[in-house]
């Protein structure tokens, strides 16, 4: 009889440390799924941070790209402007659209519209220029070119900067 309570004891005693073995490893199981949980809200929050920094990224990138856009059709429009001003400035030294085009390098079909461009820039500006008489000229392509009087030569020989700078201007 003391042999099986010595052998039940012992049975006993293997099935406490199996029981106890078993609920480190449960309990070391628990913390382990606690700490997976964690991590798994961690990235989460990290994730949305991280969207949340790239949206506000793209968002200034594109503030900054229109901002840019804007400058640059400022520019354009004002070099256009100058240039428009600059082919008027050749009409009124008596120049022929023709004679502009092929200074400029520029087709007539630019050169009026740049003219055109200047024509309603400084309608919107609230000055309007007196209108000059004008003479029809049949230039080379078989068009027809209206040409401005010519100022007197002294204005001439002034203008002959302006010129260079129109077709400077023209060019760009």
């Amino acid at each position: 009889m003391e042999a099986r309570h010595r052998a039940n004891a012992e049975r006993e005693a293997r099935e406490r440390a199996i029981v106890q073995s078993l609920k480190e490893f449960l309990d070391e199981l628990d913390k382990l799924e606690h700490t997976e949980q964690a991590a798994a809200r961690d990235e989460e929050a990290a994730l949305a941070r991280a969207a949340e920094r790239i949206a506000r990224i793209e968002r200034e990138l594109n503030e900054r790209l229109e901002r840019i856009r804007r400058s640059a059709e400022e520019k354009a429009t004002a070099i256009r402007l100058a240039a428009g001003a600059a082919a008027k400035v050749l009409r009124a030294n008596g120049e022929t659209i023709a004679g502009i085009a092929a200074q400029s390098g520029q087709t007539q079909a630019r050169v009026r519209e740049l003219l055109r461009l200047a024509e309603s820039e400084q309608h919107e500006a609230g000055g309007q220029a007196p209108r000059a008489e004008h003479e029809d000229v049949t230039v080379a392509d078989g068009g027809v070119d209206t040409a401005a009087p010519g100022g007197d030569t002294a204005q001439q020989g002034e203008d002959a900067a302006v010129v260079d700078l129109a077709t400077t201007a023209l060019s760009a």
